[in-house]
This record gives C-alpha cells, sequence and structure tokens, in this order.
C-alpha cells in the first residue's frame, strides 16, 4: 500500500513518460555531459581525458545501476549527481522500500524532472530479472557466446603540409600525416571484457601504441581481476590516481574525489597507466586491491648505455629521429595497492605504491625543480577516511613519500536544503613532496609545493534556475615553473543556469584568476615576479526549434592584464546548429567561430562537437574564424559512419605555428572519418 499513491500517479502519466523516454537519445546525454565537463573546465591546466566519460558512461548504458541494490559507491560513478542526492535515493529507498519503476527518480527530494530524464539511460530497477540471474551464474563458455563485439576504426589528418614533412626539413617526420585509430571490445554485461586499442599519431611511421586488458568481475570473493593495462583510482589522490579526475569547476560534484578502484585501461594516452595485473577482493567489511605492473617508458638519456635519463618524455609522439629514440628507453616496475574498511557510515582505507626506473633519474637541476623527484625509486604511503552523516560529508586523507615529506587534505560537504550545498576543502603539499602517481586537488600542475583553501556552493533559487560558484585562495611556497619566488593568488567562478522552458537553455559562466610570473619589462634585463590577472565571461544559450533544430549560441570575452602595462582582450562569438532527420538515419552539425584576441594571453579554449569517443577543445587565438560540419550516418542498426571538416582562417598571417608544425600559409583544415560497428 505504501506505493499506492505513486501507482494511480504513474498510470496517469506512463504514456507520457514512455512517449519521453522514447525521445531520449543516451548517445546526446553522454555527449551533453561531455560538454559539460569540457566547458566547465576550459583552461591551460585542465589534463581532463575526456575519452574515459564517454567509456564510463557508455559502459553504464549496457550495464545500468540498479537503484535498489546500488551502494553510495555505485552512485557515485554516475558523475552529474551530487552528494546530496546520492543520499536523497538512498534514503528514499530505506523510507519507501525498493522502486517499483526508474521514473520515481523525478519524484526523489533533491531531483527535479531535468536530472531524472539525463539519468534514466543508466539506471534501472530490475535485479531480480532473468537476465541478472543469468549473468551472476553464467559460465565462461556463455559469457564469450553472448557477449557484444563492437569494432571502432577512425582516422583524421591536416591537409595543409606542416614543416616536419617536408624534403628539405631540418627536423623530419618519419611517418605520413595521416592519424589513424582502431580499437576491439568485447563485453559480456558487467561480468567480462577485453579491449585492444592501438594508435598512430600524425607522422608516425607505424601503428606504434598498442594497449589492451581483459577484465573479470564477479560478486563472490574475488570481485575483479585484470591482465593486461588498467589504471588506479583510490582515496583523494595523494598517492594515486589515474585518469579522469576534476580539480576546480562550479558544476557542484567535483570538491570530494571519488575513487574507481582498479578498473582496465582502454584510452590512448601512452603514459598514465600500469601495465601487468590487478585484483580487487571483498572480505566482509574490508576490501583489498593489489597490483604489479613492469613498463617502458618514453624518456631522454644521458648518453648511450641507457643508464642514466634527464626527463620523462610525457607527450606519446614518436615522430622525429631523436623522439624515436627517447621510446620506451627506461623500464619501471611499480607495486601497489589499497585496503579499504567500511562500516555504516564509515569509510577508512591505506594506500601504497613503491615504484622503480630501470636507470638512475638525474634531473636537470634548476631551482624551480630541485625539490621534485630525481632519483631511481620511490614509495608513498597514505591513510583516508570518509565519514557520512545524514546530509554530511567529512573527508580526508594524509600521505607520506619516501623521505616522509607529507602532503594532506581534509574537505566536507554539506546539504543544507533541497537547493543548497555547500563543499569545503583544504590542501597542504610540502614543497618536496614527490609523487608520481597523485593527482590531488591543485591549483597547479602537479600535488606538491601547494597550501589552499577552497569552498563552492550551490543553489537553485527557483525550480528552472540554479547557481553556482567557489573561491580557492592558494601559496606556493617554493619557486615554480616560470616563477622565481615563493608566490600566492586566488581564483573565483560562478555560474547561472536558467531553463525558462524544456527547449531553451542557457547559463551565464564568470572566472577570475590572480597569479604571479616571471616578467623582464622592455628597458630592464632582470625578471622580476608580477601580478597578472586573467578574467573570463561568457553567456550560452541553447534552443531547439520545431523539436528536431538544435540551435546554440555563445559569446565570450577574455582580458589579460600584467603589471603596469595595458591589458589585453580577446573575444569569440560562435552559432552552432544541429539537424536530426526523421526519415533519413543522418545528424547533422555545425558551427561557424569568429573570434579577436590580442595573444595567447587572451585565447578561448572551446568545445566543440566531435565524433562518439573523440572530442576536440581547441585554443581560438589571433584573429581569424573557424567552421566545421559533422556528419553522423546510421547504415544500419549495428554500423554508424562519421565524417567532419574543419577550418580555421586567420587573418594577416602569412604562417602557422612554429618549427615542424609550421604551416606556410593562413589556413589550417583537419579531415576526420569513424566507423563503429557492432556485433
Amino acid at each position: 500500500m505504501k506505493h499506492f499513491a505513486f501507482i494511480l500517479l504513474m498510470l496517469m502519466i506512463c504514456v507520457e513518460n514512455h512517449a519521453q523516454e522514447s525521445e531520449i537519445d543516451p548517445m546526446k546525454i553522454i555527449i551533453d555531459m561531455v560538454e559539460e565537463v569540457a566547458t566547465s573546465n576550459e583552461d591551460e591546466n585542465a589534463e581532463i581525458d575526456l575519452e574515459q566519460i564517454y567509456e564510463q558512461f557508455a559502459n553504464l548504458l549496457n550495464n545500468p545501476v540498479d537503484l535498489n541494490s546500488a551502494t553510495r559507491a555505485d552512485l557515485e560513478q554516475l558523475y552529474i549527481l551530487s552528494d546530496f542526492q546520492i543520499f536523497s535515493v538512498l534514503e528514499y529507498i530505506k523510507s519507501n522500500g525498493k522502486m517499483l519503476s526508474k521514473y520515481e527518480l523525478a519524484f526523489v527530494y533533491g531531483f527535479d524532472s531535468r536530472i531524472a530524464e539525463s539519468l534514466y539511460p543508466f539506471v534501472t530497477v530490475a535485479s531480480g530479472s532473468e537476465y541478472s540471474r543469468i549473468s551472476d551464474t553464467a559460465k565462461l563458455k556463455d559469457m564469450i557466446g553472448r557477449g557484444r563485439h563492437q569494432i571502432i576504426a577512425r582516422a583524421k589528418q591536416l591537409v595543409e603540409k606542416q614543416a616536419g614533412y617536408k624534403d628539405d626539413a631540418t627536423t623530419k617526420f618519419q611517418g605520413s600525416p595521416l592519424s589513424l585509430y582502431v580499437r576491439y571490445t568485447f563485453q559480456y554485461a558487467d561480468r567480462l571484457k577485453w579491449n585492444i586499442t592501438t594508435e598512430k599519431d600524425a607522422g608516425e611511421k607505424y601503428l606504434d601504441f598498442i594497449s589492451g586488458h581483459v577484465q573479470y568481475d564477479s560478486k563472490k570473493f574475488l570481485k575483479r581481476l585484470i591482465v593486461g593495462d588498467f589504471q588506479a583510482q583510490f582515496g583523494q589522490g595523494l598517492v594515486l590516481w589515474n585518469g579522469f579526475g576534476l580539480n576546480k569547476s562550479a558544476t557542484g560534484t567535483a570538491v570530494r574525489k571519488r575513487a574507481r578502484g582498479i578498473y582496465g585501461y582502454s584510452s590512448t594516452d601512452e603514459n598514465k597507466y600500469f601495465r601487468g595485473a590487478a585484483a580487487n577482493m571483498e572480505a566482509g567489511k574490508f576490501n583489498i586491491s593489489i597490483f604489479a605492473s613492469y613498463k617502458n617508458r618514453d624518456a631522454t638519456t644521458a648518453d648511450s648505455t641507457d643508464k642514466i635519463f634527464t626527463t620523462l618524455q610525457t607527450t606519446g609522439l614518436h615522430r622525429t629521429n631523436s623522439e624515436i629514440n627517447n621510446k620506451n628507453s627506461v623500464s619501471e616496475t611499480a607495486l601497489g595497492g589499497n585496503i579499504n574498511y567500511e562500516h555504516k557510515n564509515l569509510r577508512a582505507g591505506i594506500t601504497a605504491i613503491w615504484h622503480k626506473f630501470g636507470a638512475d633519474y638525474v634531473r636537470n637541476i634548476q631551482p624551480y625543480n630541485m625539490f621534485e623527484l630525481n632519483k631511481s625509486s620511490n614509495y608513498n604511503y597514505s591513510a583516508d577516511v570518509q565519514w557520512m552523516w545524514k546530509r554530511m560529508i567529512l573527508f580526508a586523507e594524509t600521505a607520506f613519500d619516501a623521505n616522509m615529506k607529507h602532503a594532506g587534505i581534509m574537505g566536507a560537504t554539506f546539504g543544507l536544503e533541497q537547493n543548497i550545498q555547500l563543499s569545503l576543502l583544504y590542501r597542504n603539499y610540502a614543497r618536496d613532496y614527490q609523487s608520481l602517481y597523485a593527482q590531488g586537488f591543485t591549483d597547479g600542475i602537479k600535488t606538491g609545493n601547494e597550501d589552499g583553501f577552497f569552498i563552492m556552493t550551490t543553489f537553485s533559487p527557483l525550480r528552472n534556475m540554479n547557481f553556482s560558484g567557489y573561491f580557492d585562495i592558494f601559496t606556493f611556497p617554493w619557486l615554480k615553473y616560470r616563477t622565481n619566488a615563493p608566490s600566492e593568488g586566488y581564483s573565483y567562478a560562478f555560474r547561472i543556469d536558467y531553463s525558462p522552458s524544456h527547449d531553451i537553455k542557457m547559463y551565464v559562466n564568470v572566472k577570475q584568476k590572480s597569479s604571479k610570473e616571471n616578467y623582464t619589462p622592455a628597458d630592464e634585463h632582470i625578471a622580476k615576479t608580477v601580478n597578472k590577472y586573467i578574467f573570463r565571461v561568457n553567456y550560452n544559450i541553447n534552443y531547439t526549434l520545431f523539436g528536431k533544430l538544435m540551435l546554440q549560441n555563445r559569446i565570450e570575452y577574455a582580458t589579460f592584464k600584467r603589471m603596469n602595462e595595458t591589458g589585453e582582450n580577446g573575444f569569440m562569438i560562435f552559432q552552432d546548429a544541429a539537424y536530426r532527420f526523421t526519415q533519413f538515419p543522418l545528424n547533422v552539425s555545425l558551427r561557424y567561430a569568429y573570434f579577436n584576441t590580442d595573444s595567447w594571453n587572451t585565447c578561448i579554449y572551446t568545445y566543440e562537437s566531435d565524433m562518439l569517443y573523440a572530442y576536440s577543445v581547441p585554443a581560438y587565438y589571433m584573429k581569424g574564424q573557424r567552421f566545421y560540419l559533422n556528419l553522423q550516418y546510421s547504415l544500419t542498426k549495428r554500423i554508424k559512419l562519421w565524417m567532419k571538416a574543419s577550418q580555421t582562417i586567420y587573418k594577416n598571417r602569412e604562417s602557422i605555428s612554429s618549427g615542424t608544425a609550421k604551416i606556410d600559409g593562413n589556413k589550417q583544415t583537419e579531415i576526420k572519418a569513424q566507423i563503429i560497428i557492432k556485433l
């Protein structure tokens, strides 16, 4: 009887809900999520592997989260849910019993129809279905026979010839300008998966990167086993965090990191992964993960014996003779793991990693990097804790390296009301804390040499309006690259989202950052450490006409000021249009953008539509225009094709870029093609 009122309500709106779901395009929702992450992190320090967001939600599409049996950890993988909303779902089920339909999400405290609709493709309440029972007990032979196969092949190339491809080039690329990407994936439900990914970058001679893994999952003592390439995320990232992770974002879900543990690697970053074996086990209230890895890494060696290297190369490019010589020139062995204990509202863990290079790491010491890792081996360990009470979560992690140097972080998230949430975070990283695989919350690009306090809030004063914003103040106790003195700074951002109707969504986003950098005035010869300010504001509106034509407009302004100099300015405006044909299996999207900036200091990063599992966030700088045409055609239900052509035209320029990437002329044109086959 407790669901009787809900059943009556569902009878009245069932037809409407099913009609709405039939119109929901899961891939469009995934793309919107990727764009949301990209647009909230469009700056030079953002190192986000957007491909992993595609991967995570594509996996959820095939293996949706069962709301009735989901743990907090399961719901945390639904990136768009805040801590308050996760708490609300768990409390709703605890108070009312199991959900009868996933459409009940729209009635959970803290949710609205927009958020619920975004989640429908990735959740279910069918935990007792025959398919679930079969998938839990299926034997290996059945898994292989019933699994799904997917092949992705992508190619892209610049039309204009870069300097590195010319016959008279001083430094010549050894391969063609064609980039290739091929990936094969097999998956049976949430039990068995294997993947092979290969890539050839432009200028490389062969498909020089090959990655693969086999991943087995069960609900027994051995929860997960991975052989091949994998990544790991534990705690708050002070010791070990590979892959996707946000720092500052005004979207409201970026303060407390949500660790995924160990998981198979299928991306194309040629550095941020392990190669070997990993296992996750569960015994009562304890969860244990262990791994062992051995792989070769790109490095600049100091002599022909390869016993000393000075720099770890992270570009993954092997186009020229020197880059080829650096390929796989030093080995790395790593051992690590995590023990996690969970009881009621308490979660506590210990993480440790040890790694050793096959050669001596002798860095070229400069004042700014004298405290960074400069030896062949290192180890790190940490303890983290998380305590949940009603709408509040307290979390912390403290870490040490082999030299007993410390890094620590603590924070809290509060669900004050349905429409008000608050997050606080404090971090303290010693100037000489060394960790190769850390990715803690930071303003910079490494977990070290930083203190800071961050506060963020989100609230919805009206049902169709949301406000979010943050303020961060930070100090760097030691020098940084291009900053020859200890320094400090601050940054803030706020965003207002407003949706007057289901077909119209708009937002205003404002950011400012103040920090210090070296600067040598024209009439002087010694660099000074001076203040610099970067301010950005943009307005974005999305609207749908006739139910099929989707339009987007955006205008952005940026300004840069340093010391007593005259400020530099820049702006960009674009018009997007996307149309989905109903009688013909074709989707078309295009953009025209105009930009005008005084220099690279006011360049503007903007996400643009791309093919599935690919992404593009180009930087607009100087003066010019850019346009692209993106086509998606469904040849059959199992075969989809993409084609994208883009071109940037600069005004008053005779060449683009420099060195081996230099193009004679003022145009840069790129062609992309992709095919996805599902079997």
